[in-house]
């Protein structure tokens, strides 16, 4: 069989400007596993409330963080791509890798597409998602086996599920964060986490199991794709390779809107409470993206920082992510490797 690796992500504008935000909007804000609301609302709220005001006002934010080669996101991913897909070929291993955006260019369809047309028909798919969610991981899995769905003779697909178990993720973050965290200077390090709508994960807890906080500690069968439960379990995997106690960090969850309610407790609260306390020089950490993003770069390097900062915070840190880190390319490599042998058995 002819063997490829497709590197997933949602998206990112091509242009920072609200014609580009709109254009990603329309595809992002369409889909009912990122916005699980009656499809009427869902068509209101993008058309009447996020195209008009929200994209405008996100462009300058994206402007903001504008790489010379486009959106963080997109820059990072591409390098990536192209240091796995080097790193085949100098081991003379025949594995095509190709990138998969689900509401931007290189659409998932069209990178699944490519592949047929390559012949290339077993195929390990890997997320750039490390906790599993609907909005996510699911949503781009679906849009995997849908397009594999029209090919003449069907592919052989490996699915990683569980990215922030993988041992070369955690090694990768235990050793960016050692590089970077700047110990001398800072009193707590807080793990911050895209957030979600506790709504979210109660629809996904098919055995009733979820209590919020009570049930997160440990992963079982009956948890084992709750996203919180999930979270804690990175950070936990990743204090334990750095052999840190318990009081030395926290976990937090940003990125919420609207009125609902999202999982707790909240980045910017936390913050305060933290301040509070005293504690007034702080690092944060981002394990749930893979990339630094408008979440990362600027909500809480620009937005959260300033709000620290006039509260009476002295430092506050944001460690880089894996973005294409050497020690995170050398990981994707290994996962990639292990999932193909894996995939052969399968």
């Amino acid at each position: 069989m002819s063997k490829a690796v497709l590197i997933l992500n949602l998206g990112t504008p091509a242009q920072p400007t609200a014609k580009g935000l709109r254009q990603f909007y329309k595809y992002f804000f369409s889909d009912p596993n990122v916005f699980d609301m009656n499809p009427v609302a869902r068509w209101l709220l993008r058309n009447l409330v996020i195209m008009p005001f929200r994209a405008p006002k996100t462009a300058k934010d994206y402007a903001a963080i504008w790489m010379e080669g486009g959106s963080p996101l997109k820059v990072y991913a591409d390098r990536v791509q192209l240091s796995l897909q080097n790193s085949f070929n100098e081991a003379n291993e025949d594995v095509l890798v190709l990138n998969g955006m689900a509401y931007s260019q290189p659409f998932i369809s069209e990178a699944m597409a490519q592949l047929e047309q390559e012949g290339r028909d077993e195929i390990v798919v890997i997320p750039m998602f490390p906790q599993y969610s609907t909005a996510t991981t699911a949503s781009v899995f679906e849009a995997v086996n849908e397009a594999a769905s029209k090919w003449e003779i069907s592919p052989k697909l490996h699915f990683v599920n569980d990215l922030y178990a993988e041992p070369a993720f955690v090694r990768a973050w235990s050793i960016l964060i050692t590089r970077h965290l700047k110990e001398e200077e800072i009193d707590h390090v807080i793990f911050s986490y895209h957030g979600m709508p506790e709504q979210a994960i109660l629809k996904a807890d098919d055995a009733n199991h979820c209590r919020f906080g009570v049930c997160c500690q440990q992963i079982s069968d009956k948890n084992e794709l709750c996203y919180r439960a999930q979270c804690i379990a990175t950070t936990r995997s990743i204090t334990e390779a750095l052999a840190w106690e318990r009081d030395e960090y926290s976990i937090a969850f940003q990125s919420r809107f609207g009125r609902q309610a999202w999982i707790k407790p909240y980045l910017d609260e936390h913050l305060q409470d933290l301040l509070g306390q005293g504690i007034n020089r702080v690092a944060i950490i981002t394990p749930s993206f893979v990339s630094d993003c408008l979440e990362t770069i600027h909500e809480i390097g620009i937005e959260y920082k300033g709000q620290f900062m006039e509260g009476g915070g002295r430092v506050m840190q944001l460690i880089p992510n894996l973005n294409d880190d050497p020690g995170w390319c050398s990981a994707v490599l290994e996962i990639s490797r292990r999932h193909l042998k894996m995939a052969e058995f399968n």
